[in-house]
C-alpha cells in the first residue's frame, strides 16, 4: 500500500510534492497537537501516550524530510550535469528516475545537447571542407602551373565541396563573356553568352557585381535561359570575378545534387574563392604581357647577335626547321615543339655577351679565350631565368653543348641526363655550324657533315637522333 502510495507520489509534479512535504513535516503534527490538547482526553494522552504523539510526528517529519531531499537531489542532480555539458561535455546526457518537471527539463536539455553536439560536428566538417578548399587552390595557385590548370582546379575543387553537378568560369572579352575553363556535365552548353542578354543570370551577376543565388523552388522562371543554354536546370550559384573594382568574368556552379538551392556557407564560400581566382587571373594577365615584352625583347636581342657575327647570320632560322622536323619524326608533343623552337631560336643569345675579339677571331682561340668563349651557354641562361616560363628554355640553352659521353660544357653532362629535346637541339646545332663558315674555318659540305655526325655518334651526339636526322636531309 505504502509502495502504491510513493509510486503514485513519484508521478506528481515538483510542487505538489514539495507542498505535501511541507504538510506532512508542519501543518499535520501541529494540528494533530492543537487537536489533542482540546479534547477531553487530551490531558490523559498527555500523560499516558506522550511517546505516541511523538513518534508520530517524528515520523511525519521524516517522511517530509526524505521527499524533500529527493526533489532537492533531483534538482541538484541536474544542474551539476548541465554544468558538465556547460563545460564542454556534449557527450553526456542527464538521466533522471522521477517522471516530473525535472525530467521534463532534462529530456529537453538533452534533446538541445544533441542538437547542439550534430551542429558542432557539421560546423567542424564544413570547416575542414573549406580549409582543404582553400588549401588545394592556394597550392596550386602558389604553383608553377599554367593559369587554366590552375583554375580548373579551383572550379572542380569548389564543384566537389559545394557538391554541384558542374561550373564553369566565364570571362569577358568584348561584348561577350566566354568560358575559359568547366567542369561536370557541360555537354551541349553554350561557350559564350552576350552581356546585352537579359535573361541570364550569369549576365546579371557580371553586370551588377553581386552574387545571385537562384533555386527551381525560388524562382523557376528565372532559370529559362540557363535551362536554354544546357548550364542549369534546378540551381545555379553565381559570383562575379572582381579585382581593384573591376569585373573580368563570373565564376558558376550548376545544379547542386539533392538539394534544389546553395545555401549560405555556399555563397560565402564561392564569394571568397572569387576575389582570388580574379586576382589570380589578373595577375596571369599582367604576367603573360611583361613575359611578351621580354620575349619581343630578347628576339630583337638574338637577331642583334647575328648581325654582330655574320658568319652565324640565319642560322638560328635553319636550326630552328631542324629542331621541328626532328621534333616531328620523334612524334613530340606541341609543348615540346614549342619549347624547342624557342630554344633554337634563342640558344645562342648569350654570344651578345661575348668579346668581338673573341667572337670574330679569325684563328684558332687560344685556351684562356676557348673558356671565355665557352661562358655563352651560362650567359644565355641567365637572360632567359628572370621569366618564369622560360625555365625549360633556359635549361636547353644552358646546355645545349653537352655530349652523351659527359665531356661537354658547361655541365658535363652524361647521356642518361640528357633529355631528348637537349639531343635533338644538340645534334641540329651542330650540324648547321659544320655546315656554314666560321672566321676559323670553311664550311663542310652536306656529305662531310652527315660523315662527321655519324663519327661522332654515341660520344658527342644520341646515335638515334643522329640516325633519325641523317633520314630527313
Amino acid at each position: 500500500m505504502i509502495r502504491i502510495a510513493i509510486k503514485s507520489l513519484s508521478q506528481r509534479g515538483i510542487l505538489q510534492k514539495l507542498t505535501i512535504s511541507i504538510l506532512l513535516m508542519a501543518i499535520i503534527p501541529l494540528v494533530l497537537i492543537i487537536y489533542l490538547l482540546r479534547t477531553e482526553v487530551g490531558e490523559v494522552l498527555l500523560k499516558n501516550n506522550v511517546k505516541v504523539t511523538m513518534f508520530f510526528m517524528i515520523c511525519s517529519i521524516c517522511t517530509g524530510y526524505i521527499l524533500s531531499r529527493k526533489i532537492i537531489v533531483s534538482v541538484v542532480r541536474l544542474a551539476r550535469d548541465m554544468q558538465g555539458i556547460t563545460h564542454g561535455n556534449l557527450s553526456k546526457r542527464i538521466k533522471t528516475s522521477e517522471n516530473d518537471e525535472v525530467d521534463m527539463l532534462a529530456r529537453y536539455f538533452n534533446q538541445m545537447t544533441s542538437e547542439l553536439e550534430k551542429n558542432i560536428e557539421d560546423l567542424k566538417e564544413s570547416k575542414r571542407v573549406i580549409q582543404d578548399v582553400l588549401l588545394r587552390i592556394n597550392s596550386a595557385m602558389g604553383s608553377d602551373k599554367k593559369i587554366d590548370s590552375v583554375l580548373e582546379l579551383t572550379l572542380e575543387t569548389l564543384s566537389q565541396a559545394l557538391n554541384a553537378s558542374s561550373g564553369t568560369i566565364m570571362v569577358s572579352k568584348e561584348d561577350k563573356i566566354k568560358i575559359m575553363v568547366s567542369c561536370g556535365a557541360i555537354s551541349g552548353i553554350r561557350r559564350d553568352i552576350s552581356l546585352k542578354e537579359e535573361k541570364s543570370i550569369i549576365v546579371k551577376a557580371y553586370k551588377e557585381q553581386k552574387t545571385q543565388n537562384v533555386s527551381k523552388a525560388g524562382g523557376a522562371e528565372r532559370l529559362v535561359f540557363e535551362k536554354e543554354a544546357g548550364f542549369a536546370y534546378k540551381s545555379i550559384l553565381c559570383a562575379p570575378l572582381m579585382c581593384k573594382g573591376k569585373v573580368l568574368g563570373v565564376i558558376s556552379l550548376h545544379d547542386k545534387k539533392n538539394w534544389d538551392n546553395f545555401s549560405e556557407d555556399d555563397v560565402i564560400l564561392i564569394e571568397n574563392l572569387a576575389s582570388q581566382t580574379a586576382i589570380a587571373i589578373e595577375n596571369s594577365r599582367l604576367n603573360q604581357h611583361i613575359e611578351r615584352t621580354y620575349v619581343e625583347t630578347i628576339s630583337t636581342l638574338a637577331l642583334a647577335v647575328e648581325a654582330k657575327d655574320p658568319y652565324t647570320r640565319g642560322h638560328t632560322k635553319r636550326v630552328t626547321n631542324f629542331v621541328l622536323r626532328l621534333a616531328e619524326e620523334f612524334s613530340l608533343d606541341k609543348d615540346a615543339k614549342d619549347m624547342l623552337k624557342n630554344a633554337a631560336l634563342l640558344h645562342d643569345i648569350g654570344k651578345i655577351g661575348i668579346k668581338d675579339e673573341i667572337l670574330l677571331k679569325p684563328g684558332a682561340l687560344t685556351t684562356e679565350k676557348r673558356k671565355h668563349m665557352q661562358l655563352h651557354p651560362i650567359i644565355g641562361e641567365n637572360i632567359l631565368k628572370p621569366i618564369h616560363s622560360l625555365n625549360k628554355i633556359a635549361y636547353l640553352v644552358r646546355h645545349h653543348h653537352e655530349r652523351v659521353d659527359g665531356e661537354g660544357y658547361p655541365g658535363k653532362l652524361t647521356k642518361e641526363y640528357i633529355s631528348l629535346p637537349l639531343k635533338i637541339l644538340t645534334v641540329a646545332d651542330a650540324y648547321d655550324a659544320m655546315t656554314s663558315d666560321r672566321p676559323y674555318r670553311k664550311a663542310m659540305t652536306k656529305d662531310e657533315a652527315c660523315q662527321e655526325l655519324k663519327k661522332c655518334s654515341g660520344t658527342y651526339f644520341d646515335s638515334k637522333v643522329v640516325d633519325v636526322f641523317l633520314k630527313i636531309l
